[in-house]
């Protein structure tokens, strides 16, 4: 009886590691297939953000092989067995074989559908874009993100801390891979929700378009020079009317409209009584109604939002569209935008008529490339984020929910109100020189604190430095219209406008390690703001340098990352943080 009984044991035992064997056998090879079907997915959304259909579709497919046999070899009876098994293992398997389903949802739910998608569709063509295909791709971006998320709930289901670093690593990458999908999606959504609406789906939408010119600095990017109202009606672009903004009346009696008691102390009223001013500050929605208020004086046309755009964006919408002829003989490009449009022009048209017959051209140019569809949509998507990251062009629109997309954004051109996500410092340079000079001015920031190490109220030292690159010599050859009739040819003169962080003190200051009086010093947008008067001569730098502290009884921890917003110049800005002790 016992020879029996032990029969039976051995034979229990060796059916037992046959089963953990091939179980075991089972999870290497689900493994091995999802490690090999990760790759594709990062090719997938590479080759679909380069407009390569083919190879988008053939690496969603290649995913799709993949999970299937990892799926597949999770399946059936004997695995199914071992998942009920109470023992700790257990949670391995149903994890992995959890993996493998999610992998196979991951592939038919979003990457086939992602891989089929065109990026054309975001393009406009003959002047239009087609608002019905935008309303599909939104409606199959929906599904896709509301299958990332329901695989991203499946996941929290697993007890992590049960799982061996072998499963524990599968589970991460594939959660890592769906968050990466979710942080492309999401806002894409979002962007879609509302696009066809902002294109007239819903009735015809007027836009008006302002171009800044950096030469002449502003702390929104640069005086304006030019506007155009496009009008939008389900999806087709049309230029309603042209003005170039020596066409407005200057220096009004009164503001084109009430101004709050904040603005006018820092600003004074000229923000509203000389057009040219309208972007001296770095609070978009100020300047968007200020435009709207001048054209609306004047035209009286109903405004849905206002654009802002500068000719550096411009010359990355270039890289877009190719180069461009204008009417006036000259080819706009990527290379030449910012020289010919900021210098070169007034050089070639020294007179306000004749610059304004330039720019009108050199528009119209652009839109029609724009709209007709010449621009590479990838290319295009990639000028448009780098232009709003960078604020050179800042949009205001009158549809809430539109707005809220854009939040505290560079492109919304709003302030953060808390320091909790980053502690902002904003520095920027309104030009008082009346001329455009500023082509030849590169700025720097720099700011130091502690707000890492401080055991009390954090200090940030802010340091803002313009150099004026030209020479006595050389001003003094350069045409009225870029020096200006108000100063010795070659100097610039400048406003420095510091905002501190929210709640944050400005204390003190110098300029080029000096005191120096401030033309104001109040409260704006919820900040302590410093505006001081600066004239900067040829072949010179002029820095000023600004100490400030946090509120009282407010701990270094409740102080987000650093982060500094400024005026966009013609050449980019280098922005130094040095934090020390933190991450």
């Amino acid at each position: 009886m016992w020879a029996a009984v032990s029969v039976v044991l051995l034979l229990l035992i060796a059916a037992v590691i046959w089963a953990g064997q091939r179980v075991y056998a089972q999870a290497q090879d689900a493994r091995t297939h999802l490690t090999a079907a990760m790759p594709h997915a990062e090719e997938m959304q590479a080759a679909l953000l380069a407009s390569d259909s083919a190879s988008a579709a053939a690496a969603a497919e290649a995913f799709m092989a993949e999970a299937a046999q990892a799926e597949a070899a999770t399946s059936g009876r004997l695995w199914g067995f071992a998942s009920s098994l109470p023992i700790p293992l257990t949670e391995n398997l149903r994890a992995v074989r959890l993996v493998t389903q999610i992998a196979s949802s991951l592939g038919e739910d979003v990457l086939s559908p992602a891989s089929a998608l065109d990026l054309n569709v975001l393009k406009p063509a003959q002047g239009r874009v087609d608002v019905a295909a935008l309303q599909t791709l939104s409606s199959t971006v929906t599904d896709m993100e509301e299958s990332i998320g329901s695989s991203l709930t499946s996941l929290e289901g697993i007890d992590r801390g049960a799982l061996i670093d072998q499963v524990d690593g599968g589970v991460a990458d594939v959660d890592s891979t769906l968050k990466r999908l979710q942080s492309v999606l999401e806002p894409a959504q979002s962007i879609l929700s509302v696009l066809p609406n902002a294109l007239g789906a819903a009735g015809p939408r007027n836009y008006l378009v302002m171009f800044q010119g950096n030469a002449e600095a502003r702390a929104s990017g640069g005086g304006p020079g030019s506007f155009i109202l496009i009008q939008v009606a389900d999806g087709a672009l049309t230029i309603v009317k042209e003005a170039a903004a020596t066409e407005f009346d200057i220096a009004l009696p009164e503001p084109i409209m009430p101004l709050d008691a904040e603005t006018a102390a820092v600003y004074s009223d000229t923000i509203g009584r000389w057009i040219a001013n309208l972007t001296a500050t770095p609070d978009f929605p100020t300047s968007a109604a200020l435009a709207k208020a001048w054209w609306v004086d004047r035209f009286g046309d109903q405004i849905d939002g206002v654009i802002s755009v500068d000719p550096v964006a411009l010359s990355y919408l270039l890289v877009a569209t190719g180069p461009l002829p204008l009417p006036t003989g000259e080819t706009l490009s990527s290379e030449n935008a910012v020289s010919l449009l900021l210098n070169g022009a007034y050089f070639a048209y020294p007179t306000g008529v004749e610059s304004n017959i330039f720019f009108a051209g050199a528009t119209s140019s652009v839109f029609a490339a724009m709209t007709q569809g010449a621009a590479d949509p990838v290319a295009f998507v990639n000028a448009i984020t780098r232009s709003a990251d960078e604020g050179r062009i800042k949009v205001w629109t009158a549809d809430p929910a539109a707005q809220a997309l854009l939040g505290t954004s560079p492109a919304a051109g709003i302030l953060p109100v808390e320091n909790d996500e980053e502690t902002t410092v904003g520095v920027y340079f309104n030009d008082t020189t009346g001329s455009k000079m500023d082509y030849y001015v590169d700025a720097a920031v720099s700011v130091a604190t502690d707000q890492c190490s401080a055991t009390a109220e954090p200090t940030w030292t802010t340091t803002a430095t313009l150099q004026n690159s030209t020479t006595r010599e050389n001003a003094e050859k350069l045409p009225l219209y870029i020096t200006g009739p108000y100063y010795t040819p070659g100097d610039i003169a400048t406003d420095f406008v510091v905002y501190a962080p929210v709640g944050a003190t400005i204390e003190s200051w110098t300029l080029d390690g000096n005191e120096y009086a401030a033309t104001s010093h109040t409260m704006h947008l919820g900040r302590d703001v410093l505006r001081i008067a600066v004239v900067t001569p040829p072949s010179s730098t002029s820095t000023l340098a600004v100490s400030m502290k946090g509120a009282p009884g407010v701990d270094a921890e409740a102080y987000g990352p650093v982060s500094v917003r400024n005026s966009p110049m013609v050449r980019a800005t280098p922005v130094t943080i040095d934090a020390p002790g933190c991450e």
